[in-house]
């Protein structure tokens, strides 16, 4: 993070007060009930979007400097893509197959209005601060480094310094939450929920979660009280990986009957976790090439979960969890959703995307047969970092989220996936989570940048 002295910041406010008072790049500035600033900074023009929206686009008609010229990418996303198997899986330990009925919990739990309350705030990038190293990736790779060359070793222990989520992820997990606090002291330490009751829908590699709703609550007020015992920590908390992908696409019955049940657990979250003033919330809302086609029901989706959490706020939305999509595209995303929240009052959201394995482009061959399952060819990506590019103002962070190196699934086993057969998936892998020295050598090899 940079400090300024009084004296830059007052030369610095003199100088830009005439662009002080209009909306940047791609900010909202218009729409029924806006209330912000109606006009745009220079090279910017408001362009209506609907009646409730209108944002700052580039103004062809004035002569761009060089860094407006590089504020924003044209391309819409043409990634018009349906999606029917959509297990983007990850990690856990325990081997909790829960194929439970939830028959007794379809009812929505909430009943206030609530509206206008879960704005995202502006002061909570906790990504311009040090962040946290998971002692998990580390001795992960620890494992790995005997059986590398001499050239990969030294490349493997500068990927030690990167850091990476820490995952919620099985019973046990809200035990080891103190643990990581005190280790991070000052840095922020970044937690992945990901134990929502039938998880992914209870697909066949990532099934699990929760036994229950209200089992699940009790995890969170376990977490949440936690981190409540530690008030000068910083956290980031993503929720649930998947689920939201899951809520708009997922018409298997086995994801129509916990819909309910689904929206009902996002909101416990928000609202608990959204209420604290040391833990940033970004809702996880899958990847582009899986919802960039439905971007404005996702946007009908998180309003109705952030209406029913009348206690919390979230910073904004993940992206890329465990996927390998291109940062140029996901941000093509990440502006197409902003502005279906918008249109339906949801502003000021901020975006994160996974960068852990996505350094190679493998979109082309990515979209031929689906599969996110240990994919071949794909590399370590950009390392985490806040506010990591200029022309992209909706970004808060690169962050490595899936921890690059533990597999997806497998085709063999009580958890085989038959996508984690496919010619394009490595083999032969671990189960979901567990860690794969060979997939760790591919990513690490493939790595853009490169160590």
């Amino acid at each position: 993070m940079k400090f300024l002295t009084c004296a830059s910041i007052l030369s610095l406010g003199l100088f830009n007060f005439a662009n002080a008072a209009c909306a940047g790049p791609y900010a909202q500035c218009g729409g029924n009930n806006f209330s912000g600033e109606a006009c745009c900074e220079s090279g910017y023009k408001c362009v209506a979007i609907n009646e409730w929206y209108s944002q700052c686009q580039e103004d062809a008609s004035e002569t761009q400097s060089a860094t407006q010229n590089n504020a924003a990418n044209d391309n819409t996303n043409n990634n018009e893509y349906q999606w029917n198997n959509d297990n983007t899986n990850y990690q856990w330990d325990n081997n909790n197959n829960n194929n439970y009925q939830w028959n007794n919990e379809d009812v929505n739990q909430w009943n206030n209005e609530n509206v206008n309350q879960w704005i995202s705030t502006n002061d909570k990038n906790f990504f311009l601060n040090e962040i946290y190293d998971n002692p998990t990736f580390i001795k992960e790779i620890d494992s790995s480094i005997p059986k590398l060359t001499p050239e990969l070793q030294a490349k493997a222990e500068k990927v030690k310094d990167v850091p990476t989520a820490v995952w919620l992820a099985w019973d046990g997990a809200p035990g080891e939450v103190e643990g990581h606090l005190v280790a991070a002291g000052s840095k922020t330490v970044v937690f992945l929920l990901y134990m929502i009751p039938t998880r992914d829908c209870n697909s066949l590699a990532s099934a699990g979660g929760a036994a229950s709703l209200d089992k699940y609550k009790g995890y969170i007020d376990d977490i949440s009280n936690t981190i409540k015992s530690h008030p000068e920590s910083k956290v980031v908390m993503v929720v649930e990986p998947d689920t939201l992908g899951n809520l708009v696409t997922g018409s298997s019955e086995a994801c129509k009957n916990v819909h309910t049940l689904h929206k009902n657990a996002l909101s416990y979250a928000v609202d608990v976790f959204g209420a604290m003033d040391n833990v940033s919330v970004y809702l996880d809302a899958a990847h582009g090439m899986w919802l960039g086609s439905h971007t404005d029901k996702v946007a009908t989706v998180v309003k109705e979960i952030l209406d029913n959490a009348p206690n919390g706020k979230i910073r904004g939305l993940s992206t890329n969890v465990s996927n390998y999509q291109p940062v140029y595209s996901e941000y093509q995303y990440h502006e197409k959703l902003a502005a279906s929240l918008a249109a339906v009052g949801v502003n000021d959201i901020h975006f994160i995307v996974d960068t852990g394995r996505d350094g190679v482009d493998v979109t082309e061959t990515f979209s031929k047969q689906q599969t996110w399952c240990n994919f071949i060819g794909a590399g370590l990506g950009p390392r985490p970092q806040g506010n990591p590019d200029a022309s992209m103002p909706l970004l808060d962070a690169y962050m490595w989220l899936k921890t690059p190196g533990e597999a997806d699934g497998s085709a063999v086993g009580d958890r085989a996936d038959p996508v984690c057969a496919h010619e394009d998936s490595l083999q032969v892998s671990p189960d979901a989570g567990q860690w794969f020295h060979e997939y760790f050598v591919q990513l690490l090899e493939n790595a853009q940048p490169a160590f």
